[in-house]
């Protein structure tokens, strides 16, 4: 097993701190009410591709998968990506789908539950395929979505992959449900 040096992963996860920030703000910025996650989805999408994921998909349920290295042993890394609705406008301090950031918090709808750690998955897969830790393993960033086809009663998509892997076979099951 490889040491790790975690002063060069803050230092990595500093350096990408204004884009770790953006995406957040890009992903908040598109209402995503439960059934209604598309622009999200879109949104995640466009960054794994941004970012040099190995292989990104959506399913027919609207979930969105990126992978990055290969190996036998797959670390999965999910978030929920829908958001409750807003409720009365005016009682917000701010546009919930605009947001605000200050020096510590960034802040909107969807910001800390989840897309965030939406954010910080995209970025950890990222970090470790740079830093050449994942040279046996897969790792995923992928999110849970229940966009309106999931309820579709003609729905031919494959079922949701499971939520953690750790074996070849399974991540075999999970591959084997994207395509």
């Amino acid at each position: 097993m490889k040491d790790l040096d975690f002063d060069k992963i803050k230092a990595a996860a500093n350096a990408y701190g204004k884009d770790m920030t953006a995406f957040l703000r890009a992903m908040i910025s598109h209402p995503s009410e439960s059934c209604e996650e598309g622009e999200v989805v879109a949104c995640i999408k466009a960054e794994m591709e941004k970012l040099g994921f190995d292989e990104v998909k959506v399913d027919g349920l609207g979930n969105v998968m990126g992978f990055m290295g290969e190996g036998e042993k797959i670390i999965a890394i999910d978030s929920h990506i829908d958001t409750v609705g807003i409720g009365n406008r005016d009682n917000w301090d701010f546009d919930p789908y605009e947001g605000f950031e200050d020096d510590q918090l960034i802040g909107g709808c969807g910001g800390s539950d989840q897309e965030g750690g939406m954010a910080s998955a995209t970025y950890a897969a990222k970090m470790m395929k740079d830093m050449d830790l994942i040279r046996t393993a897969t790792a995923c960033a992928g999110s849970t979505s229940t966009t309106s086809t999931a309820s579709s009663p003609s729905s031919s998509s494959p079922p949701s992959p499971p939520t953690a892997a750790s074996t070849a076979d399974t991540a075999a099951a999970w591959r084997s449900a994207w395509t």
